[in-house]
């Protein structure tokens, strides 16, 4: 449209005696203007990394190339002639200004393999090239005294690349993926254009005579080049700025977890590349203590000690909170545990808060890639697992060991599988916890008295797992109490289906630690015999000596409540722990139970058997009965009765086995001890 109406308007013109070329050069110019504006477009739908759209660098490239053209094309001002080369000059400039930032499209928008855009730039460069021709031949000199016209060749050629560029056009462009690209090749053309209007001013000024057009039109293109050179620069600087704000802790100015991201990454190709993680011991207690206005000034200063510990032999960052992380492009696993050990007594130097000293400690795990691990998310991996092993021994440094992390893992398998174990609500997928029993026999007259319930896992995947197997990691973990609640109930259970049975029998559950502390623990074994119908003196709850000194008023107060009920207390380990004969007096215990490393030793060794024998007594005079455990032979059964043992439990009379088995053997022990002895009177 644009260059149809030129055409109409010069002819308009030339039917009037007016001046000729200046309407279809309007026109022209007008058009390659359009498709200027059209090639940013189709640009901006494909790629947002980089925008030719700069009109004032295309104003600018125009008047360089009418520059340049003045300067080569010698022409006297004010003449026909000299007209007639700047109406082409400025469409030549035009056409080379679209055909510019077609090649620019091309490159940066993944245009490449579009065949569109290869026939657009085909035809602006024909165009182009048939205006530089006539341009050189003077095919636009004078005509007839009032003008220069356009030759039939240049019109024809425009015409063509109208046609051309129409019938590319089959639709709105499609957003695909771009290619690789910078703002590198829009640059380029503004420091091309700037430098060129600095040389033409050069060229002027060394040539003789007066050239003012040129010029004028050189210090235009240099001023429009370099002020987008400026701005350019001025943006990148911002860029710059706020990319580094992008990778800084702002609490500390160290770099944070992106610029740590980053720098792992480049650990791929660094064969003595390591990662440390810096996790800060109990820094809870400074913000709780202090506040974390406090706290947040500590972490800096932690943060400024750590790099100036690196001295510039990593980077430092933090990963949030109390947790740091330090990377190292050229160490071996050796020199990153002495860097590790350097950065820890630089935490360890007391720290001003409030005019008060604050000791920091710190626990720091090291992963190396000349083990073998360089992927980012295997080395954050390693160094955690190190830096959580390093915590758990109380700090320290921990180089990553493999066999380590694969029992941590194992740990960590067998925790979360124990923890849907207990959820009744999760299946059988993970093994149920099951109570089997263990015999207790009078040893006055060899009847079965009791039983004590002890845990077992029936893990689908390792078979029957013992209590010690899986105890500590319940305890450690916070399961101990939903797991004895759990055998509290089986327990329970069995016993009143043996008491149906006519088996007249007391079940003994443990306590640890953490159940005697539980507020809900004398509720939950009220429920336990509600539900099971069990009478509340046919439970014994056995409570471990250390268990009782963790808090001795608590024990005491506990132990009270569950005997007022009828519920039998036992001290179970009697002899292992450290416990006070005070307390022993004051806990309403009806039984003492010997650690088995006493009844073990107690046939073979006399200071031991003494032992054994001075608790027998000392049980008797507080008027409570012992019980020995781990009786595992005959001689210990007898050494035992003879001196004045009340019970015994042990593998001699029988292994702990599942309740439906335990029932069964009861009732063929009953069989036996009724049938009448071979030649017997009947």
């Amino acid at each position: 449209l644009l260059l149809g109406g030129g055409l109409a308007l010069e002819t308009v013109t030339a039917l009037a005696g007016g001046p000729r070329g200046a309407a279809f050069t309007l026109g022209a110019v007008a058009a390659a203007a359009a498709l200027y504006h059209g090639l940013v477009h189709w640009n901006r739908v494909r790629t947002a990394i980089s925008d030719p759209g700069d009109w004032l660098n295309g104003v600018s490239a125009t008047a360089a190339v009418v520059a340049l053209g003045n300067f080569l094309v010698r022409a006297e001002p004010g003449t026909h002639a000299w007209w007639g080369a700047q109406l082409g000059l400025l469409r030549l400039a035009a056409l080379l200004v679209a055909l510019g930032t077609a090649g620019t499209v091309l490159t940066i928008a993944g245009l490449r393999r579009d065949r569109r855009a290869w026939v657009v730039a085909a035809a602006l460069a024909t165009t182009a090239a048939v205006e530089a021709v006539t341009l050189l031949t003077d095919a636009g000199g004078p005509r007839d005294g009032t003008g220069t016209a356009p030759t039939s060749l240049v019109v024809a050629a425009w015409a063509g690349l109208v046609l051309v560029v129409a019938a590319q056009r089959v639709g709105r462009a499609r957003a695909l993926p771009p290619e690789d690209a910078s703002s590198q090749t829009t640059t380029v053309g503004a420091v091309v254009v700037m430098v060129a209007g600095v040389l033409l001013l050069a060229a002027d000024t060394l040539r003789p005579g007066d050239h003012w057009t040129s010029s004028l039109l050189a210090a235009a293109a240099a001023t429009g080049g370099g002020i987008r050179v400026l701005r350019l620069v001025t943006e990148l600087a911002q860029l710059a700025s706020v990319r580094q704000e992008a990778r800084t802790d702002p609490l500390t100015g160290v770099a944070n977890r992106r610029a740590l991201v980053e720098s792992v990454e480049a650990l791929a190709d660094a064969p003595r590349g390591a990662l440390l993680v810096i996790d800060l011991d109990r820094f809870k207690e400074v913000n709780d203590r202090f506040g974390h206005a406090v706290g947040d000034g500590v972490i800096r200063t932690v943060a400024a000690r750590l790099e100036g510990a690196l001295g510039g032999h990593g980077l430092l960052a933090r990963l949030g909170g109390d947790e740091f992380a330090a990377v190292l492009r050229d160490a071996d696993p050796d020199a990153a545990v002495a860097l590790a050990h350097r950065l820890l007594a630089a935490v360890a130097r007391p720290v001003q808060a409030e005019g008060r000293a604050v000791r920091l400690e710190a626990s720091i795990g090291v992963a190396s890639s000349a083990l073998g691990v360089r992927a980012l998310g295997g080395l954050l991996r390693c160094a955690d697992a190190a830096m959580y092993d390093a915590k758990q021994a109380g700090g320290g440094v921990r180089l990553y060991d493999e066999d380590a992390d694969a029992r941590a893992h194992a740990e960590r398998e067998l925790r979360d599988a124990l923890r849907v174990a207990l959820d009744r609500r999760g299946g059988d997928a993970h093994g149920r916890l099951v109570v089997h029993l263990q015999p207790q026999v009078d040893l006055a007259d060899g009847r079965v008295v009791g039983a004590e319930a002890l845990a077992r896992w029936e893990h689908p995947e390792r078979g029957l797992l013992a209590p010690a197997a899986f105890l500590d990691l319940a305890e450690e973990n916070g399961l101990m109490t939903p797991l004895t609640w759990h055998v509290l109930d089986q327990a329970t259970r069995a016993a009143a289906g043996w008491s149906a049975a006519g088996h007249d029998l007391t079940v003994a559950v443990n306590l640890s630690t953490s159940c005697l502390a539980h507020p809900g623990l004398v509720g939950a074994v009220d429920d336990a015999l509600a539900r099971s119908g069990l009478p509340a003196d046919r439970l014994v709850l056995e409570i471990t000596e250390t268990s009782l000194m963790h808090d001795p008023e608590l024990a005491v107060d506990v132990t009270h409540r569950l005997a007022a009920r009828g519920i039998g207390i036992s001290i179970d380990d009697y002899g292992s722990g450290y416990s006070s004969l005070s307390y022993l007096n004051d806990l309403p215990a009806e039984e003492l139970k010997l650690d088995r490393s006493f009844t073990a030793r107690a046939t073979t060794d006399p200071r031991t058997r003494a032992i054994v024998s001075g608790t027998v007594d000392l049980a008797h005079h507080l008027g409570l009965r012992l019980i020995a455990e781990g009786v595992e032979d005959e001689a210990t059964h007898v050494l035992l009765r003879e001196l004045g043992c009340d019970r015994v439990q042990g593998y001699l009379h029988g292994r702990p086995v599942p309740a439906a088995e335990f029932a069964r053997w009861l009732d063929d022990r009953r069989a036996e001890r009724a049938a009448p002895v071979r030649g017997s009177a009947v």
